[in-house]
């Protein structure tokens, strides 16, 4: 599988930044939308066995988020140090693909990465 990169609600300057480091690193990229929360991460990597839901999630997921399929520890620590030298701002919600997380939705990994961030950082969620 080609390494690729899921992004979500990112700000047009800084997404358009990371799919041209991307693209040199030639690694594939798609956008997530907020009507894909309740599709589950395999769904959303177009992996076989993975069927569309038709439901909708009715919270709204507002931080920026990326999601690294099919890298491996060194790939995202080089992949992480090009957009830090590159002046990306940092962006707390990430994760990477597990055979776990895969069938997840992504409201349930943004909300489990969501948890993880507040309790390592000490902050209460804003609602």
């Amino acid at each position: 599988m080609k390494e690729t990169v899921l992004f979500y609600n990112l700000n047009e300057n800084i997404k358009q930044a990371i799919i041209t480091i991307l693209k040199q690193l030639d690694v594939e990229t798609k956008e997530i939308y907020q009507e894909d929360a309740s599709q589950q991460m395999g769904y959303l990597l177009d992996l076989s066995g993975y069927k569309k839901r038709e439901e909708k999630s009715e919270k709204h997921l507002s931080e920026p988020f990326l999601f690294f399929a099919y890298f491996s520890m060194e790939q995202l620590d080089i992949v992480l140090e090009v957009f830090k030298r590159a002046e990306i701002p940092y962006i707390p919600y990430k994760a990477m693909l597990t055979n776990d997380n895969v069938v997840y939705t992504f409201e349930q990994l943004y909300m489990n990465v969501e948890n993880e961030y507040l309790q390592l950082t000490n902050k209460e969620k804003s609602n």
